[in-house]
């Protein structure tokens, strides 16, 4: 595998660890910390540690955009008619290498910075009085994260890994090490290794519960966070067995107990969106004005809602999949009075207790998709002593007021829906369709050309962003853009 070792030059101002880690240098004035200084101790490897998280809450990625854009694109969401004006390329599908999303450089951002921790821990750093397995958790927090970050960026830039040219297609650049460089794109296979070499290392050295604490408990990588993304990732690359026993060993801890359908609904109505740690998350982005990556005005309840920009309404090709006692179609609101056809997504509420619309926690991994994807692992061949398709479905019906599906009558076709019905708003859509091969399909849809995508089609990759082509000559556009 020819893993690159160099981190490309265009990304070099964002990357620089001196003003990544800006919130926790402090022994130092702020110009004339180095990362020799800074990782030189134990206590500055846990302040490295959590500025990886950093970027994650920013409106590049979970914070927003990346969220965003693989529902509005995967029909789960249209433009309203409220609109300042964001996200039309993504609407239309036709993004171009000028009009990419952000996230290229904010992924890079967290995997330089862990790196930068990981080289300092694989090098043998040692201390008196820190114990390895206290070393070996900051390194598999930096694993996970990282994986994380190849993983979306091969969702986001790559044509599935399961359909077409498969692993042997252009995937992006793997860098381990942070050196001054222009690499080329590794091949996507050897991207989904090391996504599954980082999580699999992650998985074997994370704490059950983490070490860090705080306000919430759910927005650090865990042991069953690790499993769950794992789970994920055998989903994608069509490993059922494995992706059904992961996604077993997060269903089975009874750590993560489903949202009941009283809890289905809004903290100010006594549910769980828009609280910390609710019962089902196992991995969330914790959201809070504080965090030096929160965006303002641009984060992704304020997109969602009237009461913010608006932008983004729910598509009456999702709503009209749920049943009248569905407590998930509760969650579809409609807030203007000029606009009675139109409704929008309460996923986001604003956090409780004072629902600041500037604050939302971001599920990111939570145990109804375990279900989901169990129940499609099964129907692919996996077997699990105890479980089946038609109850891991109807488990997470059961708990939404929906009616129960009949024996026999479970299919791929059921589980593609139920997905589609319980994780839309959490960016998940575009990729089930390009990972299984299926077009886009939209009948609520408002504009004259890209109604329907086809499957193949170039643009179920991303262009990679012209600056990036501009500042790295070795780097290779995605096919027909």
């Amino acid at each position: 595998m020819n893993i690159q070792k160099t981190i490309v030059v265009g990304l070099l101002a964002l990357l620089v660890f001196t003003t990544a880690c800006e919130d926790f240098l402090f022994q130092e004035p702020r110009l004339s910390q180095t990362n020799e200084l800074t990782l030189s101790t134990y206590e500055g490897l846990q302040a490295a540690t959590i500025g990886v998280y950093t970027p994650i809450y920013t409106s590049e990625w979970y914070g927003r955009d990346f969220v965003v854009t693989a529902d509005l694109k995967g029909g789960n969401a249209k433009k309203s008619p409220i609109s300042s004006g964001r996200f039309e390329e993504e609407y239309l599908w036709n993004n171009t290498p000028q009009s990419s999303t952000n996230f290229w450089n904010v992924a890079y951002n967290v995997i330089n910075r862990a790196n930068n921790v990981l080289e300092v821990i694989n090098a043998g750093f040692s201390e008196p009085g820190v114990e390895q397995e206290d070393l070996d958790q900051l390194a598999a927090e930096c694993q996970f994260l990282r994986g994380l970050a190849y993983f979306d960026l091969a969702r986001m830039f790559c044509q599935p890994i399961a359909q077409g040219s498969g692993a042997s297609q252009l995937g992006v650049p793997v860098v381990l090490t942070y050196e001054l460089g222009q690499p080329a794109r590794n091949t996507l296979g050897e991207v989904f290794d090391q996504i599954e070499v980082d999580l699999v290392n992650a998985e074997k050295n994370l704490a059950v519960v983490s070490p860090n604490g705080g306000t919430d408990a759910k927005g650090w990588a865990t042991k069953p966070a690790a499993q769950a993304l794992l789970a994920r990732y055998y989903l994608y690359v069509e490993d059922w067995k494995n992706a059904a026993d992961y996604a077993s060993m997060v269903i089975n801890s009874g750590s993560y107990p489903i949202y009941t359908a009283e809890e289905y609904t809004t903290w100010d109505n006594g549910g769980v969106w828009g609280t910390d740690g609710a019962s089902e998350i196992i991995f969330e982005v914790y959201g809070a004005e504080g965090n030096s990556g929160h965006s303002n005005w641009d984060v992704i309840s304020y997109i969602m809602s009237p009461e913010g920009y608006g932008d983004i309404a729910a598509s009456l090709d999702v709503v009209n999949l749920y049943e009248d006692g569905d407590v998930r179609k509760a969650l579809f609101r409609n807030y203007e009075p000029n606009y009675v056809n139109h409704l929008w997504s309460l996923k986001y509420p604003g956090k409780a207790p004072d629902g600041n619309l500037r604050e939302d926690n971001i599920p990111v991994l939570r145990i109804s998709e375990m279900y989901l994807i169990r129940a499609e692992a099964i129907l692919n061949g996996a077997n699990v002593s105890g479980a089946t398709a038609h109850d891991d479905l109807n488990m997470i019906r059961a708990n939404r007021g929906a009616s129960l599906l009949e024996a026999g009558n479970t299919t791929l076709t059921s589980v593609y829906q139920e997905r589609r019905m319980e994780l839309c708003f959490e960016g998940h859509q575009l990729f089930d369709l390009s990972r299984t091969g299926r077009p886009l399909v939209r009948v609520d849809y408002y504009g004259a050309v890209n109604q329907n995508i086809a499957f193949p089609d170039y643009r179920w990759a991303m262009p990679i962003p012209q600056a990036e082509l501009d500042a790295n000559p070795n780097m290779e556009q995605n096919p027909d853009y």
